[in-house]
């Protein structure tokens, strides 16, 4: 017993002289976009917080900074507008200088704005100021831009600048606060050339219907409609500028703006309430929420792969932004976030997973995909639920010439369009090797099938059926003929009851066929996972139109004198969906035969599908009521509307029995909580 003592009492010291491990959560998730379904995801870390700088170390501590640049030597150059000037900081964020501190011309006030060019001549943002100051490499003022006369400037302009870049020539493109024109050009003489890359103005319906209905001297009186001002610019390595403009709005948050001023991003969508945009050496884009507080990557394309971070603007914590104001990316792939709230800065670096996903993205998007195959393989290795890494691996397998498994890879990461691409070889080979098989084929099938009728046919009329069954047949004969024949069918069919067993079975095969149309449709035709899909939602948006059309058009038709009875109408209009049991078959296996050069024949199948179908309910409709043409249009027209004011009705029902449900259970609540 002394012994057991003994050990316990070993083991509990050896445990409290071993270091303790502790597990860091970090502060925030980083989620990854789906290409093809846009389904966010929680990932493993792109990015990590390394360090945060706010000069607690240094006779002057940060005070508010709202820019960041980084010149191409790693230098990081940030406005420290609370300290009226300028910190150069070395690769490693230690300090190194300040600028614009000594008194004379190159004195900053309030500067906001921080642009190096490769010669590491320093242009300054100087808002407080309403100048740009142009220092030189070794810091000293070389020149101070104030507001140029010009003709095309009116005299209350109000030249306050908060950003700025500057091209290969010189010229400067400088964001002027609250703008609406664009960015304020100047050339290097401090001449100004024009505005440039200005928002368009948005028309709400409002302000549309105002238009269409006020007259001019009624719509002068009202405000003008301005466009949303720039907030943000900065300069890519291939010479475009990103545009950063400010508010809420529906597309073009981020403009990349060429020499002739067009979007190469053509108004594309972005995150609302973005402070700045900047991209790497690879063509990566790093924008700044300041609405979230994250950090968004973005690929070559303009496609959001990535988002990190959070805002909590009590919070005091490393990898917590309170107000971002600016962002940065050096070449070590460093991210560098100004926080003006917290008076910092914060630097988050790279994993290793992220190194190698955004390594793979890199040679993706460079066309190298042999090269990134196994840069892929790892990030499958690490997580196999990245659906864009299936894509890579296809194009992988796509260039080395293996169809097959790129089509695999394709169909895994739901990649319809490389998934054509690739079926296109797959199929190319098949046929080179099976055509004259497969003729023969579909001969032996159509002469077997043929045979097999007739046999069926023969033996039918030979044997015995009950009346139930001979019924039955009978219908389902002029089911057929209806298709076909829709006037004739459709009076054939109103002479005579049709079962409810046939009617079953019809219903029964288009909720059949349709199930078949989920799961067997070529990935082009049906891009969403069929594992995924709601059977149960599917199958009802399919019948629960079809049912309210039959309510809806027995009462409209009641009330406009229709003959139809209820069964009538009911039969009817399942005889007039049978197209879609009969057609979806053939277009479903012709969607695993085609590519997109060729879909146009799978659409217009589709199509042809639908009129057809509509053909035969106008019919029915016609005959089953026994209205002329322009009757049974009105028919139709008021059914719809109909069918309209039902679901309006329906969801009204359905919202206040749901918030009945919720004060009934609140009750129940609060009786069993004072019980």
């Amino acid at each position: 017993m002394r012994r057991s003592a003994k050990i316990l009492a070993a083991i509990c010291l050896l445990c409290m002289l071993a270091p303790a491990v502790v597990s860091a959560r970090l502060p925030y998730d980083t989620w990854f976009v789906d290409r093809q379904t846009g389904r966010m995801s929680a990932i493993q870390p792109i990015y990590v917080p390394k360090e945060v700088v706010d000069g607690s170390d240094w006779e002057t501590p940060l005070q508010s900074p709202s820019d960041l640049f980084i010149a191409r030597d790693g230098s990081v150059y940030i406005a420290d507008t609370g300290n009226d000037r300028i910190v150069q900081l070395d690769r490693e964020g230690d300090y190194v200088r300040s600028i614009g501190t000594e008194e004379g011309p190159g004195k900053l006030n309030g500067p906001e704005g921080v642009f190096v060019a490769d010669d590491g001549t320093i242009y300054v943002a100087n808002t407080g100021g309403r100048t740009i100051v142009k220092y030189g490499a070794d810091g000293r003022p070389l020149r101070v831009f104030e507001k140029p006369e010009s003709d095309l400037l009116y005299e209350e302009y109000h030249f306050v600048p908060t950003k700025l870049v500057v091209d290969r020539r010189g010229v400067m493109y400088i964001v002027v606060k609250d703008s609406y024109q664009g960015l304020f050009r100047m050339n290097p003489e401090g001449q100004f050339t024009g505005f440039f890359g200005a928002n368009k103005a948005k028309l709400s319906w409002l302000d549309r219907l105002k238009r269409a209905i006020l007259s001019k001297e009624q719509l002068a009186k009202e405000a003008a409609i301005r466009p949303n001002t720039i907030g943000n610019v900065s300069l890519t390595e291939d010479g475009f500028l990103l545009v950063t403009s400010s508010g809420r709005l529906s597309d073009g948050q981020i403009r990349k703006l060429n020499a002739g001023g067009a979007d190469a991003f053509r108004n594309k969508e972005f995150d609302h309430q973005l402070v700045d945009t900047v991209t790497d050496s690879q063509g990566f884009m790093y924008t700044l929420s300041l609405r979230f507080g994250e950090v968004g990557i973005y690929d070559p394309t303009a496609f959001q792969m990535i988002f990190f971070g959070v805002k909590d603007e009590a919070a005091r914590q490393q990898g917590v932004m309170s107000f971002p104001a600016s962002i940065a990316v050096n070449d070590a792939d460093e991210v560098w976030v100004a926080d003006s709230s917290q008076h910092s800065v914060q630097v988050y670096e790279r994993t290793d997973f992220g190194e190698t996903f955004l390594k793979a993205n890199e040679l993706y998007f460079a066309g190298e995909y042999e090269k990134s195959k196994p840069y892929w393989e790892e990030v499958m290795r690490h997580n196999g639920m990245m659906d864009f890494a299936f894509t890579g691996l296809g194009k992988s397998e796509l260039s080395e010439g293996k169809y097959a498994a790129a089509v695999g890879y394709f169909k895994e990461a739901r990649d319809a369009a490389n998934y054509s691409d690739a079926f296109w070889y797959v199929r190319y080979e098949w046929m080179q090797r099976y055509f004259g098989w497969t003729l023969l084929f579909l001969a032996a099938a159509l002469w077997g099938g043929a045979f097999l009728i007739r046999k069926w046919r023969a033996y039918a009329a030979k044997r015995t059926w009950p009346p139930s069954a001979l019924r039955y047949g009978s219908e389902i004969r002029d089911v057929g003929f209806a298709m076909f024949h829709p006037y004739e069918g459709f009076y054939r069919l109103k002479e005579r009851n049709l079962s409810w067993l046939t009617t079953i079975t019809i219903l029964a095969a288009v909720v059949g066929v349709h199930l078949y149309s989920i799961f067997g449709s070529s990935l082009i035709a049906s891009p969403r996972d069929a594992d995924k899909v709601n059977l149960p939602l599917s199958v009802g948006l399919l019948l629960v139109p079809w049912l309210t059309w039959v309510v809806a058009n027995y009462l409209v038709s009641s009330v406009k004198g229709g003959e139809g009875r209820f069964r009538e109408v009911v039969q009817a209009s399942a005889v007039a969906f049978v197209p879609y049991a009969v057609m979806t078959i053939p277009i479903t296996l012709l969607s695993n035969a085609l590519v997109f050069e060729e879909w146009i024949v799978y659409d217009v199948s589709r199509q042809l599908m639908w009129i057809w179908i509509g053909l035969l309910f106008f019919v029915m409709t016609q005959v089953t009521h026994n209205f002329e043409f322009t009757e049974t249009v009105k028919n139709i027209g008021i059914t719809l509307f109909t069918i309209g004011v039902i679901w309006i009705f329906v969801t009204i029902i359905v919202g206040l029995g749901v918030n009945l449900y919720d004060f009934i259970e609140q009750i129940y609540r609060e009786v069993t909580f004072l019980a």
